[in-house]
């Protein structure tokens, strides 16, 4: 009797293993096949130009752990912009005179005084706040000669994240479409810059945010943050949407959590980092506060299209990167302010009366942020592309879109940069570098355009159908009272 009861139970275990793993197999297969090839191609796009940032990050974080000294052990003209640097930046030096000036206390001046460069952890990245130096260290566990293929394949690693989190928690088809933006709009950026990783942070936040897990998606909001300031302006979509669900009374504490949250992780990494360098903390903030606008900015293109009515435009590098400036530079960047301080108060309208959602709010804040920005640089497409694919998913017109826009991206940065790698002067006075920007620029403006007519034509057809409701009801009430 024990023999029959035993043997059904082992013949079903082994009859069921191989179906099992027949189905895993047809059920990821195809989302592997998707990754590693999104990976490798990733990958060859760093190594297939000439232009990277990787050998910048190698410089900072060897400079932060060894201090400036330790920069010899790397070739001089890799370091230079550390050792001699060319551009503006607050420097202790500076701030000790403000605060002798001002009769701060001794010690706090003896203090910010005794954080020098030349020590380790005194260091930190003049673009970039402290918590990028993580990305930039990680590549050091191997020989500085392997240091760009890790960092490569670190952030190969890191778009196969995205790509796991869309695969779960949206759908296959928006794994799929944004693994196909970033090889054709980041395929020379993804694994060149580390933008991918507070890429994942905001996609983190906002997955937590739908799912109503506040304190969670507000604490990696505030990561995000902290590894690059553009996701701050996100913090208004998330606090809206936390504010519409949440259940308690305004006066309770439980309503403002998530808000306390965000601040406390902010505030207490800028701290943290203010006690390594104070210099290293606000240097960032002075570096973008600076520059002109980019060259690939939406502003520049209004400056070159100027150009053809007698306006003079200077190109200057500034900044590791080209810049114009015109005597209309004062009046567009007035432009770009008003046109981004209505444009994130209509966004926020729509989601305050309930017209788009948490991801959508935050994809167009971001698109707004970004078109009227000082600066355009090629990487700042990994930062809403996870965004874009949760949104739009597999929608013909946004993939048709959105692959366009990403194929004059990759155009300009970096092949247009290519054909004068030793003259960019030469390149910019090209018209046709310029034309090919403005195109992509225009791109970009009808993209967002639609995307806000879309949601508020929605919006207001919504609203048309519902008084056409209420008339009718109205009359049918009349109707009825009238046979009464």
């Amino acid at each position: 009797m024990q023999k029959v009861s035993v043997q059904p139970h082992i013949s079903e275990s082994t009859s069921t293993r191989p179906k099992e793993s027949k189905n895993l197999l047809l059920r990821y297969g195809l989302d592997l096949l998707v990754m590693i090839a999104m990976g490798v191609l990733l990958y060859q796009g760093l190594f297939g130009q000439r232009f990277s940032d990787v050998p910048v990050y190698q410089c900072y974080a060897t400079a932060f752990w060894g201090g400036l000294p330790a920069l010899k052990t790397l070739p001089w003209e890799q370091c230079s912009f550390l050792t001699q640097p060319q551009d503006s930046f607050i420097s202790t030096a500076t701030l000790v005179h403000w605060m002798q000036a001002n009769h701060f206390p001794a010690g706090i001046i003896h203090f910010v005084a005794s954080q020098t460069p030349n020590l380790p952890l005194h260091s930190l990245p003049r673009e970039y706040p402290l918590p990028s130096i993580i990305p930039f260290t990680i590549p050091l566990l191997v020989s500085p000669y392997w240091y760009q293929v890790a960092f490569a394949i670190s952030m190969s690693v890191v778009a196969i994240i995205i790509y796991g989190l869309l695969r779960c928690f949206r759908s296959r088809w928006a794994a799929c479409t944004c693994a196909l933006y970033l090889v054709i709009g980041g395929w020379a950026t993804a694994d060149g810059r580390f933008d991918l990783v507070p890429s994942v942070l905001t996609l983190v936040a906002i997955i937590f945010g739908v799912r109503k897990r506040w304190n969670w998606a507000f604490a990696f909001l505030a990561l995000s943050v902290v590894f690059k300031f553009y996701s701050l302006p996100l913090l208004i979509p998330f606090l809206l949407a936390q504010q519409l669900a949440s259940g308690e009374k305004w006066t309770s504490w439980r309503r403002f959590t998530p808000l306390v949250v965000f601040v406390v992780v902010c505030v207490a990494i800028m701290v943290f980092s203010l006690c390594l360098s104070i210099e290293g903390t606000l240097a960032p903030l002075s570096y973008y506060g600076n520059r002109p606008f980019q060259v690939e900015s939406a502003a520049a293109s209004i400056l070159w299209l100027s150009h053809f009515l007698g306006y003079s435009l200077d190109l200057r590098y500034t900044y590791g990167s080209l810049s114009v400036v015109s005597p209309l530079t004062s009046l567009v960047s007035l432009i770009n302010s008003i046109l981004l301080g209505a444009g994130l108060i209509y966004i926020w309208w729509l989601q305050l009366r309930n017209k788009i959602d948490l991801a959508a709010s935050c994809l167009l804040t971001l698109l707004i942020v970004i078109f009227t920005g000082k600066v355009f640089s090629p990487q700042y497409v990994l930062w809403f592309m996870p965004l874009v694919a949760y949104v739009g998913e597999r929608k013909p017109k946004w993939v048709v879109a959105w692959c366009l826009f990403g194929v004059l991206t990759t155009y300009i940065f970096p092949y247009l940069y290519m054909l004068f790698m030793d003259n960019f002067t030469s390149i910019s006075a090209t018209p046709f570098f310029y034309a090919i920007i403005a195109l992509r620029n225009l791109c970009f403006f009808c993209i967002i355009a639609s995307l806000l007519f879309s949601y508020s034509y929605s919006y207001l057809r919504k609203k048309t159908a519902l008084v056409n409701a209420q008339n009718k009801e109205v009359k049918g009430n009349g109707k009825r009272k009238g046979k009464g």
